[in-house]
């Protein structure tokens, strides 16, 4: 019964994929939900990561409390996360991607029992869409102590547990997962997913020195699945919580260590017309990446598209991401950020979900007729010496801060970010812009 119900639901997607030239699907990440959340508690910020609002104030506190739906210093309360659940529903979407970190970034206060808790809240809420297929992926607060991601065998009851978790969504060959939280899925005929474990190439992982074997044997079997989905005539899209290459709030170290970036590169390079993109989430902005040939560092030959976080902290709205995409070529046709900003929202009201930007309308002025890296790469050209663009750029990747407060240093850390390629380009990229304040 359990695999009849299976079969008609993939039958109905590639039925609907198939009668159809586009289709959409949903992208969701780091939504950070916090049990101790409290309307009206006290917003703490000592930490240097988004606090918590579980302290209720003395009467004749004046300054600022937790809203109903959310706070611009907290995680989220469950009821935001619950609250966008409809409003997915009314997508009319293909399937839904979470990108994983479901716990509070209080890390110190959330234990293993409750990173497991959060995770299973978050299943339990998605799978509330029922004939929409849910691709979780594993982010880096989703185990505790956070960012302590290994493959030595030491977590296999870990990934066993979260297996067990996301079963429902999961296909029958999942002991890569069992192994490391990587996996390979289809749930529409003729596109690939390959599920990446990034957290083993993040230098925040202090299990991980530096470039890690992990990384090499996940690319050897990234390798063998793509060539497997070119040889049958397969696209791919390709997911992983931590993105490659730099970050934009730091000169060192970067999102993902050089190497390891280069490694998923290389295949971009070598499977162009197989790997469509690479999706992350993690930075919380919205960016995305171009990634170069390795040899040259000068032809685009894949992307990295990053959406920003459900969890509106850092005075940032609240957000989630929806892709177009052609259904035979499985190229991404174009890019909608969805936010809401929760803490204008009256107690007897609900947060008002709105599109914020149209990728192809806001980037048409630069030449931009497509999402793809040949295309991106003009924005990457472009934005180091056009004011404008970089603004427009600014605005969509942190909606509610101010562009004309950016320092000269940081707008040029996002600049030099955007390409992909080695340390030496991106040094090059950061010493010729400095030098010209």
């Amino acid at each position: 019964m359990k695999n009849l119900l299976i079969f008609s639901v993939i039958f109905l997607i590639f039925y609907s994929a198939s009668s159809k030239q586009y289709g959409k699907f949903l992208v969701i990440n780091d939504a950070h939900l916090d049990k101790n959340y409290k309307e009206g508690g006290t917003v703490q910020c000592d930490s240097p990561c988004a606090c918590c609002c579980d302290d209720m104030p003395p009467s004749n506190y004046t300054g600022q409390t937790a809203g109903k739906w959310g706070s611009s210093k907290c995680n989220t309360p469950f009821r935001l996360f619950e609250q966008v659940i409809p409003v997915v529903q009314q997508q009319q979407i293909d399937f839904v991607v979470f990108l994983g970190d479901a716990p509070s970034m209080a890390f110190w206060e959330v234990t293993y029992e409750d990173s497991i808790s959060y995770v299973k809240y978050v299943a339990q809420q998605l799978a509330k869409l029922v004939d929409i297929p849910v691709v979780p992926v594993i982010g880096n607060h989703d185990y505790s102590p956070s960012d302590f991601f290994t493959c030595d065998g030491s977590m296999d009851n870990y990934y066993k547990t979260m297996a067990d978790i996301y079963k429902q969504w999961l296909p029958s060959d999942i002991a890569s997962f069992h192994h490391c939280g990587w996996y390979s899925n289809s749930i529409i005929p003729g596109l690939r997913f390959l599920i990446m474990n990034t957290m083993i190439c993040d230098p925040a992982d202090i299990l991980i020195l530096h470039e890690s074997e992990e990384m090499t044997e996940q690319c050897k079997w990234l390798d063998s699945e793509i060539q497997k989905a070119k040889d049958n005539g397969e696209k791919v899209y390709l997911f992983g919580h931590v993105p490659i290459g730099q970050s934009t709030q730091r000169i060192y170290p970067p999102l993902c260590w050089t190497n390891s970036s280069l490694k998923i590169a290389q295949l971009m390079e070598k499977y162009p017309d197989t790997i469509v993109s690479m999706f992350s989430g993690h930075t919380h902005f919205s960016e995305f990446r171009v990634v170069y040939d390795t040899k040259t560092s000068k032809i685009p030959v894949g992307m990295n598209l990053i959406s920003p976080s459900f969890v509106p902290e850092a005075s940032r709205y609240s957000g989630f991401r929806i892709y177009d995409y052609n259904t035979q070529s499985f190229e991404i046709t174009n890019i909608h950020q969805w936010y809401s900003n929760p803490y204008s929202v009256g107690d007897d009201q609900i947060p008002v979900w709105e599109k914020h930007f149209d990728f192809l309308s806001d980037y048409k002025d630069y030449g931009v007729e497509k999402v793809n890296p040949s295309e991106l790469d003009k924005i990457a050209k472009q934005i180091t010496t056009n004011e404008d663009l970089f603004k427009l750029y600014y605005q969509r990747y942190a909606p509610k801060w101010n562009v004309d407060s950016v320092t000269e240093a940081k707008k040029n850390l996002i600049k030099c970010s955007l390409p992909v390629t080695k340390n030496s380009i991106y040094t090059e990229c950061l010493n010729k812009l400095n030098s010209e304040k």
